[in-house]
């Protein structure tokens, strides 16, 4: 897991993966300014934490998968979870089975004040691989997937909380990826265009706001929910 300025949902997404894995590797930025550092400090007996200055997104990954000793590995950030009913064990499973490298999720996010409390759906993502593969791109696209053999998992869901929770926070958070000269094209040359470009992004997906219908996810989303 890669973390950087994140204290808002870091504590939830601990928890949820202390109940699910043996080996919780982190990578702190070390320079996050809110109180990312001091909830992974509470946290140091149940998580193997490491400190690297952020650089680029690239790098990050690369460096915490280095740390990796099992045969896959979950990559997830610090404001999200997965809903699924199999274990992450089961998949890799049923990759290996089926001679895949990559599992693809779907994933929705929850920026309530944002969103007007609807969840939007995002786009898909590749977050279970296998540990020897390295990112070779940026951001949201560190692997090249026209090379891998992908496979599309159903009834698996990010959940994405997302850790900006106003539209002012969206446009300071804009200002500080706008110090990394690194990041990927098409964003980059958006948020140097656009002060307030993660506001005008999720004006666009107010499009895509759908509404969550299953109990059973409903009361998952709620349970982690209450954990701040």
């Amino acid at each position: 897991m890669r973390v950087h300025e994140i204290g808002d949902c870091l504590s939830r997404t601990i928890e949820w993966l202390v109940e699910r894995f043996e080996e919780i590797n982190v990578v702190d930025s070390g320079q996050s300014t809110d109180n990312t550092t001091a909830i992974l400090n509470s946290y140091k007996n149940q998580i193997n934490l490491y400190t690297r200055p952020f650089d680029n997104f690239q790098n990050q990954t690369n460096f915490i998968l280095e740390k990796n000793t099992k045969p896959w590995f979950l990559a997830i950030d610090g404001d999200e979870i997965v809903y699924s009913q199999w274990t992450m064990d089961q998949i890799a499973q049923l990759l290996e089975k089926q001679d895949k490298t990559l599992a693809i999720f779907d994933r929705i996010n929850f920026q309530k004040d944002i969103y007007h409390k609807q969840p939007v759906r995002s786009d898909y993502q590749y977050r279970l691989f296998k540990s020897s593969k390295r990112a070779t791109g940026q951001m949201h696209d560190l692997y090249d997937i026209s090379v891998e053999r992908c496979m599309f998992i159903p009834k698996v869901l990010m959940l994405h909380w997302g850790h900006i929770r106003s539209r002012d926070r969206l446009i300071e958070k804009t200002q500080i990826y706008k110090k990394f000269i690194n990041i990927d094209s098409a964003d980059g040359a958006m948020i140097k265009e656009h002060d307030d470009w993660f506001a005008q992004r999720n004006v666009e997906w107010d499009a895509n706001a759908i509404k969550l219908v299953d109990s059973k996810l409903i009361q998952y989303v709620e349970k982690w929910d209450a954990i701040r």
